[in-house]
């Protein structure tokens, strides 16, 4: 009679007003779920702003980092007299000393991926960007090779924080791989941006150029605020907008809550002779061990491809310089020293465009190990090659700057490429976001091998007093292709996830929720 009593008039008989209610009852759950899912819906688009607003700031912290990383070049106009930046191999030689003291200095990653793992990634990053932004102020007092070698390793040490840091928030803020392939394909074009530091520099350099008193007894001081103002405006933002992107405390929402009483509702038995199921905890794994990482085969037989790619390609960009101005008769490329910069800048912004474009679509296509494997063979066929075509088109220069030109261009895109898929290969080798700092802090640590280019440029240096230029240049090629050839050989046997048992055993792995079974007593 309640369904009577709603209606003013009706035709239908009493004894199926229940029925009709009954529908009516389905009609009001059927708007409940509606509405439910919209207020998912628009819960899922405030998450997706989010994560793209934390992604703009995680890659402004990386142009910081790369606006640091390039303010070398005011200390090296300083240290030459003659300006000259790529005429001869001492100038090399001094470029790769400061380079290794970074390197150097980028080996304090391991703790840094450590620490952001039980502390998290924010407070690592702020202390990494404010550490730069002092770094950059003090590195305008150093006045000689050794203050700057020292100033280098400590700039170092603050960037690879940032390096770390950076690279396992676009892990954490990544759904799958395809999105995290898309996210690290970026940072090649994004550390390029990174090259509007020296031209700041420049210009404030050039506006207190002549003035006496601390300027003239600093020459970097001037260029060195301008790049420090940049990363301390950086930091602030940080400081004010960037998130936690590790669950420190990961709390159990409702849902889950729900579902987990779901299964222990199912799990129970009446019956006090069988064990009652209960939900003992929900916690966050335990994260793993650098010794553990160390201990699978598959992520070793990673990082020493790594090495490998990280040596040749850092010893072509030290030695660029030298052999891109070198004459076309004695084993160089024939670049002007003037045009030589403008080039690598344009082949670098040109490079990062078609890494952005071309990997993410490649890595969808064929996978990860394919492409890595084939551009890794790639490396010693440019080095060898490269060369040979240069002294052919030796009659034309135009002929021979495009021919010179390409070679530097593809050299780029592959280290480009090879190094984004080298970050998702490593980000794969961790099963949860609670280890993937440490794993990122061990990569991190390779980039000491960086510094083996100084003991290449260096060897070089000393041989030109024995041996004629055009050998000592013969020499780098035949160097750059050997290490490419081994790069090569190494890349077959890296694989593209670890296993259990063989890598990380099974007491490594465990669940973030888990069922107690205890049998009753009556």
């Amino acid at each position: 009679m309640l369904g009577f009593h709603r209606r003013t008039r009706s035709l239908i008989p009493v004894k199926d007003l229940a029925k009709y209610d009954q529908v009516a009852l389905y009609e009001d759950e059927e708007m409940m779920i509606e509405e439910e899912e919209m207020e998912l819906v628009v819960v899922s688009e405030i998450n997706v702003k989010s994560k793209q607003m934390q992604r703009t700031l995680v890659y402004i912290i990386v142009l910081a980092e790369a606006i640091m990383a390039s303010s070398l070049q005011p200390q090296l106009e300083m240290l030459i007299s003659n300006h000259d930046l790529c005429g001869n191999l001492s100038t090399s030689y001094l470029r790769s000393i400061l380079d290794c003291a970074y390197a150097f200095g980028g080996a304090a990653g391991l703790v840094w991926g450590y620490v952001s793992d039980r502390v998290g990634r924010r407070p690592v990053t702020l202390f990494g960007l404010f550490a730069m932004f002092f770094c950059c102020i003090s590195m305008g007092f150093a006045t000689d090779l050794i203050s700057c070698t020292i100033f280098r390793f400590i700039a170092g040490i603050a960037s690879s924080s940032i390096v770390v840091t950076s690279l396992t928030m676009l892990g954490d803020l990544s759904v799958d791989q395809s999105e995290r392939v898309k996210n690290v394909a970026r940072l090649p074009l994004i550390a390029l941006c990174g090259s509007i530091g020296p031209i700041v520099q420049g210009m404030v350099s050039g506006s207190v150029n002549g003035s006496e008193g601390i300027w003239q007894r600093f020459p970097t001081l001037s260029s060195q605020i301008a790049c420090g103002s940049l990363v301390f405006l950086i930091a602030v933002t940080a400081a004010i907008m960037l998130k936690e992107t590790l669950p420190l405390n990961p709390t159990k929402p409702e849902a889950t809550m729900d579902i987990e009483n779901e299964k222990v509702a199912f799990l129970w038995s009446s019956d006090p002779e069988e064990p009652s199921i209960s939900v003992v905890d929900f916690v966050r794994p335990d994260p793993i061990s650098i010794s553990q990482f160390m201990q699978a085969p598959s992520f070793l037989v990673l990082l020493s491809s790594f090495c490998l790619l990280s040596l040749h390609a850092a010893t072509f960009d030290v030695l660029l310089p030298h052999l891109g101005h070198s004459s076309t008769q004695n084993g160089g490329m024939g670049i002007p020293c003037d045009w030589l910069g403008f080039t690598v800048l344009v082949v670098r912004l040109v490079a990062g465009s078609a890494i952005l474009y071309a990997v993410p679509r490649v890595v969808e296509k064929h996978g990860l190990l394919k492409p890595y494997r084939s551009m890794s063979m790639l490396f010693p066929a440019v080095y060898a090659v490269a060369p040979l075509l240069v002294l052919v088109a030796a009659c034309s220069s135009t002929l021979t700057a495009f021919v010179s030109t390409l070679a530097i261009l593809i050299k780029h895109v592959l280290a480009g490429s090879t190094s984004v898929l080298v970050v998702i290969l490593v980000l794969n080798t961790t099963p949860d976001a609670f280890s993937t700092g440490t794993v990122i802090g061990l990569m991190q640590v390779i980039s000491l091998f960086k510094a083996l280019a100084v003991a290449v440029s260096g060897a070089s240096f000393y041989l030109t007093d024995e041996f004629s230029i055009t050998m000592t240049n013969y020499f780098l090629w035949t160097s750059l292709a050997l290490f490419g050839v081994m790069g090569a050989a190494l890349a077959w046997f890296v694989r593209e996830r670890p296993s259990v048992e063989r890598d990380f055993p099974s007491e490594v792995l465990c669940w973030e929720t888990c069922f107690d079974a205890e049998k009753g007593e009556i």
